[in-house]
C-alpha cells in the first residue's frame, strides 16, 4: 500500500544535521561518490532545491530522492520539464525518454544510507526540515509523499515506461511553493518583457515556475527513473 504523508515543515529553527533526510534547501545529503549535476545548457553548478527519504509501506522504501535545478541560466524552451506529445494520461515513456529530457535539472535517487551531507557544497537556499505527518486520508491536498495525486488539471499519469515497468506516483508539490534564499545567494535569472535575461529579483528561487508539481517514478528501484508533471 502507497501510504500518504503530508509534508510539513517543523517549527524549530534548526541547524543542519547529518541525520535529516528530508528537507529543502542547506547542503544535499547524497553519497560522495555522486557528483553536483551540472547544467547542460549553460554547464553551471545546478541548485539544490530539496529531498525526501521514502518510508516504510512506501514503493521506494528506503531510498532518497533530491532535485537539482539550474539557477544561472534561462530558456524559453525549458521553464518546466520537457513534456510527451499528445494524450498524456496512460501513455507508454519511451526509453531514455527520462534521461534526455533532465537538461537543467536533474533527479538524483540513491540507498538512503548512503547519503552523506556534502559539506563543500555553497548553501544557497534556506535550510527547511520537512517532517513526514502520516494521513489516513490519501487524497488530502497538500504537499505531500504518496496518497493519490491532486491533479489541478485533470490526470496526466503515464502507464509505464519502456512498457516493462509501471510508473506510480511518488509526491507533489502544491503551486506557488516558495523556495527562500540566503541573503548572499545569487539571484535567480529570468526573462524579462522583452526577452532579455535579467535577475528575478526576489528573495526566494522558484522550481519550475511554481506550478503544481507531480513526480512519478518507475515500481523497478532497481533502474529508477523519474517523470515530472506540472500543471497551471
Amino acid at each position: 500500500m502507497n501510504i500518504c504523508n503530508k509534508l510539513i515543515f517543523s517549527d524549530l529553527k534548526e541547524i543542519q544535521n547529518e541525520d535529516d533526510l528530508s528537507f529543502i534547501g542547506g547542503r544535499p545529503r547524497v553519497p560522495n561518490e555522486i557528483e553536483i549535476p551540472t547544467c547542460k545548457l549553460c554547464g553551471s553548478k545546478q541548485t539544490f532545491f530539496f529531498q525526501v527519504a521514502f518510508t516504510e509501506k512506501q514503493p521506494w522504501d528506503g531510498y532518497t530522492m533530491a532535485v537539482f535545478a539550474c539557477t544561472s541560466c534561462v530558456h524559453k524552451d525549458y521553464f518546466i520539464p520537457e513534456m510527451l506529445k499528445g494524450r498524456l494520461k496512460d501513455i507508454d515513456i519511451p526509453n531514455g525518454f527520462l534521461d534526455e529530457y533532465q537538461k537543467n535539472f536533474r533527479i538524483l535517487v540513491f540507498e538512503t544510507s548512503k547519503g552523506r551531507v556534502r559539506k563543500n557544497y555553497e548553501e544557497k537556499i534556506i535550510f527547511k526540515k520537512w517532517v513526514q505527518e502520516r494521513s489516513k486520508n490519501p487524497k488530502v491536498s497538500c504537499n505531500k509523499i504518496g496518497g493519490t495525486p491532486n491533479w489541478y488539471l485533470g490526470d496526466e499519469s503515464p502507464s509505464t515506461y519502456n512498457k516493462t515497468t509501471e510508473m506510480i506516483f511518488l509526491m507533489q508539490l502544491k503551486q506557488e511553493f516558495d523556495f527562500d534564499i540566503l541573503p548572499y545567494a545569487p539571484q535567480q535569472v529570468d526573462l524579462g518583457l522583452t526577452l532579455k535575461i535579467e535577475p528575478m529579483n526576489k528573495p526566494y528561487y522558484r522550481l519550475f515556475l511554481k506550478n503544481y508539481t507531480y513526480f512519478l517514478g518507475t515500481r523497478d528501484i532497481n533502474n529508477p527513473k523519474v517523470y515530472i508533471i506540472t500543471q497551471i
